[in-house]
């Protein structure tokens, strides 16, 4: 299997986003708190979660306290800080690595949202980009 773009490297599996889900909601979790939680939708191991957390914490999504007998894990950051890193980081590779379908893809999405004066707008920015451009 071939390794992501080095920007794409900070999307989280699927495990990973269900763990990230149940510490950003309990805001404080240990090891067996999030195995709790996640055993009632999925057959996991303890150690699978001990694992994911510990990977999580070495991606720095996760801080972990040893002072106790349990560590307990708290989020670095928030869901939608999260959530908007990785779309900027999604959309930056898709505009670099593919620039024209990417872009012919948001067009279309801006045209089917039914609003014309987004397209008019985009077209503005468009027509202005060029005018610098040809300064």
């Amino acid at each position: 299997m071939a390794k992501r773009n080095k920007q794409l490297q900070g999307l989280l599996g699927p495990l990973e986003t269900d763990v990230m889900e149940m510490v950003w909601r309990l805001g404080d979790a240990t090891v067996r708190d999030v195995h709790e939680e996640l055993r009632n939708r999925r057959d996991l191991a303890y150690t699978t979660i001990m694992t994911t957390m510990a990977r999580l914490a070495s991606k720095g999504l996760l801080e972990r306290d040893t002072s106790g007998l349990a560590h307990r894990y708290r989020p670095t950051v928030s869901r939608e800080v999260y959530a908007k890193s990785t779309v900027t980081s999604v959309v930056d590779w898709l505009v670099q690595s593919f620039p024209e379908p990417a872009m012919s893809y948001f067009v279309e999405k801006i045209d089917d949202s039914g609003d014309p004066d987004v397209l008019s707008a985009l077209r503005a920015s468009i027509d202005a980009q060029r005018s610098d451009e040809d300064d």
